[in-house]
């Protein structure tokens, strides 16, 4: 049998994200709404200037809890907040922004309709109100109003000022905002992680159980880059830096809990998203994301006693694909740093060499390119060269998808690639039939745990250049070479 606990957190998890859309929108649009409550049609219940304010304390009679924020004047004039509620902590820091905001809210009420004039309290929740809001100016004047029951929509409140019989519909917002405590007033906190103290990183998805770790290093000109060595040796992708950086860039704004005793009733305990960031100083930086809902998803920093809110593109590219987040490509490559690639399919070899200066394209005419000692720098009527498909169709072979246990049904690989570049190194690809549309693909003798679709290697792209296996494209090549007339020749 289900706990009365498990029941009630999957709950209170819906109305936070309902809560925090409406009080978000109602806070960001603070200036606009309070122009709109106070249209013609609406009534003035009480209004001041931020200037004029002293204090504020909102009162929780249901909780007894005290909110109370205390307005001073900097020497330039300037308002100056402090929060002094019931649960104020002073090794936390709070937002200016948000205690004006909550000040400009809670001092300016205005409503949609007068219900009543009799002073019948009791019919409305006002006779034992839900919340007592003490205002005191600047000027030693305090003003007293009190908020009641909701309506039966849940659209307004009740509220009426102390000293008068009437009786108002004010917006719902209004109740929603009274329950602020120190955690909706905590200022913002932006990780900025710094790359050049981070070794490693780690993503772990819950969903389809992904889990990639992957070195980090930063270039002269600030790029950081990163490089997979778990579960396999790989690049990662530009998607899996944009990843990584929204998290480690990230600005956090919604608090939910100081209290992190209940990280389970926030789908944190098993998280969806996990991050881990390894120091070369030393340590770690350990961030969990629950599962998004509603376009917001829950999140906790190991030790930081906080439970925090965002919204779902703040972490980009968390739902991407495995092989999106992965280097496409199995053995991309330049062609500035390349001397020559040998490509191998049963009997059949070709040698191709490629001398393109640094700097330039393979298409420049300071460029020498030739297959098997022939000159290669033939082009179509169009100027499309015949020698760049090739190496494009061989830099550009695409991941088909991963598999970690490869079942070899050969002994000796059916295609090989072999590059040199000029630093004299050698890397080796071997290509072993996977089934009849797909091949396992080795590194230097190692499985790579990739494999790639036959049409990597044997697609006939027609006259769509751009679509031709690495094979076809050398055979296509080879005929240019044969046949071209003057440099040029056209399928």
């Amino acid at each position: 049998m289900k706990s009365v606990k498990n029941l009630i957190v999957p709950s209170i998890i819906l109305l936070f994200l309902a809560v925090f859309a409406i009080v978000y929108f109602a806070i960001e649009s603070i200036r606009n709404k309070k122009a709109s409550e106070s249209e013609i049609d609406s009534v003035k219940i009480v209004s001041f200037e931020p200037s004029e304010i002293a204090s504020v304390n909102v009162h929780n009679n249901v909780t007894g809890y005290n909110s109370k924020v205390v307005r001073t004047v900097n020497t330039d004039g300037t308002g100056k907040y402090e929060f002094l509620g019931d649960d104020v902590d002073p090794s936390e820091r709070y937002s200016g922004s948000k205690l004006a905001d909550y000040v400009e809210y809670m001092t300016n009420i205005y409503a949609d309709d007068k219900v009543s004039s009799d002073g019948n309290f009791a019919d409305f929740g006002l006779d034992n109100p839900r919340f007592t809001v003490t205002i005191s100016t600047s000027a030693g004047e305090t003003v007293i109003y009190n908020i009641g029951n909701s309506s039966p929509d849940e659209n307004y409140a009740y509220a009426n000022v102390s000293g008068s019989n009437d009786i108002y519909t004010i917006y719902s917002t209004k109740v929603l905002i009274a329950q602020y405590t120190s955690v909706s007033f905590l200022d913002e906190m932006s990780l900025n992680i710094d790359y050049n103290d981070i070794k490693s990183v780690h993503f772990g998805r819950k969903s389809d159980g992904l889990s990639l770790d992957a070195t980090v290093s930063v270039s002269a000109s600030g790029i950081s880059v990163f490089d997979i060595y778990e579960p396999y040796v790989h690049p990662a992708s530009g998607y899996f830096g944009n990843l990584i950086d929204s998290v480690a860039r990230l600005t956090i704004t919604e608090f939910v809990e100081t209290n992190t005793n209940d990280l389970a009733g926030y789908g944190l305990s098993d998280p969806a998203y996990h991050f881990v960031f390894t120091r070369i100083s030393g340590g770690t930086i350990d961030i969990s994301f629950s599962k998004m809902n509603d376009g917001y998803c829950f999140g906790y920093i190991k030790g930081i006693n906080k439970i925090f809110a965002i919204y779902d593109y703040q972490l980009d590219g968390a739902n991407l694909q495995e092989l999106v987040l992965i280097d496409p490509y199995i053995c991309y490559c330049y062609v500035n740093d390349i001397k020559y690639i040998n490509g191998k399919y049963g009997d059949q070899t070709f040698k191709f060499e490629i001398d393109v200066p640094n700097g330039q394209s393979i298409t420049s005419e300071n460029s020498t390119i030739t297959l098997d000692g022939r000159n290669a720098k033939v082009s179509d009527s169009y100027g499309r060269a015949y020698y760049s498909i090739l190496f494009e169709s061989i830099a550009c072979i695409k991941i088909g998808g991963v598999e970690m246990n490869p079942k070899l049904g050969a002994s000796s690989p059916e295609l090989s690639l072999s590059f040199q570049d000029k630093n004299y190194n050698t890397t080796v690809y071997d290509f072993y039939k996977r089934d009849e549309s797909s091949y396992y693909v080795y590194k230097n003798g190692e499985y790579m745990h990739f494999y790639v679709y036959a049409e990597e290697i044997f697609n006939d792209g027609g006259t769509d250049t751009y679509n031709y296996g690495f094979w076809k494209a050398y055979e296509l090549l080879s005929k240019a070479i044969t046949e071209n007339m003057n440099g040029i020749y056209d399928l």
